[in-house]
C-alpha cells in the first residue's frame, strides 16, 4: 500500500518485510514497524497514524470485527 501524507506530502509505503518506508519530499528515508517504532534510516519520526494504516493493522482490526459480528449473528 502507498499513501501520501495530506499535510507533509511524505510518501508512506508498505514493504515486503512488513515495515513501512517513509520518504520526505527532500528524499530523507526511514523505516518503521507497523506500530510506529523506528527501525532504521535517517528519518526517525513520522506520523504514527499513517504508519498504522499503511502497515495494515487497520485492515486486520476491521476484519476481526466483521468475524466477531458474523459469529454473534449465527449464535
Amino acid at each position: 500500500m502507498r499513501m501520501v501524507h495530506p499535510l507533509t506530502a511524505a510518501v508512506y509505503e508498505s514493504e515486503a518485510d512488513g515495515s513501512v518506508r517513509v520518504t520526505t519530499t527532500d528524499g530523507v528515508e526511514g523505516w518503521f514497524s507497523p506500530d510506529g517504532q523506528y527501525l532504521r534510516g535517517e528519518l526517525r519520526a513520522a506520523d504514527p497514524h499513517i504508519i498504522d494504516w499503511v502497515g495494515g493493522r487497520q485492515a486486520r482490526k476491521v476484519s476481526g470485527r466483521l468475524r466477531l459480528n458474523q459469529q454473534t449473528e449465527n449464535a
